[in-house]
């Protein structure tokens, strides 16, 4: 059973998160590199925004009783597979949970030009998925 109660309150982390974020003086790249501690609080905040879309993922996934996705991108297709969301959002939701995992496992020096780059131009793209869940919960 989908939980909408719980759903919410994870949105509401997520635009708590962004609020963060915004607040946040870094005008260019090189002001973002060299501010460590900014760089790093930056990449934490995202990398919390992700999680909590991720669990809201999850949690669908489980109260739509979907299928059990094999990573956490492919959680994405599945809302897209059910209408929750569209499917070229989906593959920003994807790209974003992959980038997730970059953050957590540093499976390699992360750039700090893609960091600055979504932390400056793809906030937005959170917007898109709380307005999505909203609109579902809405629809149903």
């Amino acid at each position: 059973m989908v939980d909408p109660i719980l759903i919410e309150r994870k949105l509401r982390k997520i635009e708590g998160y962004l609020r963060e974020l915004r607040s946040i003086g870094a005008r260019s790249l090189e002001e973002f590199r060299g501010n460590v501690v900014t760089k790093r609080f930056v990449e934490r905040q995202l990398e919390l925004c992700v999680e909590q879309m991720i669990d809201i993922c999850k949690h669908l996934v489980a109260g739509l009783d979907l299928p059990e996705p094999e990573t956490y991108a492919g959680c994405f297709d599945l809302l897209a597979r059910a209408a929750v969301v569209t499917e070229s959002n989906a593959a920003v939701f994807k790209a974003m949970a992959r980038f997730r995992n970059l953050l957590i496992h540093g499976y390699d020096e992360v750039d700090d030009a893609v960091t600055y780059g979504i932390f400056s131009t793809r906030l937005g793209d959170f917007t898109t998925f709380a307005g999505a869940i909203r609109g579902y919960l809405g629809r149903t």
